[in-house]
């Protein structure tokens, strides 16, 4: 149960860092212009909506028995790889 507890803390701290990279980021968007700016809003309007639904489900797997801890584990460290892979495609487009 240790292990548990300590793993959704760490990816609350995770989701909480992705959230100010993501703030920064669309701060830097302001730079960008026309098409390149609105396109890198949308993506990173996107990328939120995805980051609260992880924060949602997180807190679902608050309260997972140990059975189903493990598989909720395997999803939700995918859905962090997958969530943090997209962030970072993001940000190197913004960066050329």
């Amino acid at each position: 149960m240790e292990e548990q507890k300590t793993y959704l803390k760490r990816m609350a701290e995770n989701l909480e860092q992705l959230d100010t990279n993501i703030a920064e980021l669309k701060a830097g968007a302001e730079k960008a212009t026309g098409q390149a700016k609105a396109d890198l809003k949308r993506r990173l309007e996107d990328l939120r909506s995805t980051l609260d639904v992880a924060r949602q489900r997180l807190e679902e797997f608050k309260g997972a028995g140990a059975e189903e801890w493990e598989a909720l584990k395997g999803r939700a460290q995918k859905g962090w790889d997958d969530l943090s892979a997209d962030f970072e495609k993001i940000k190197a487009k913004h960066k050329k």
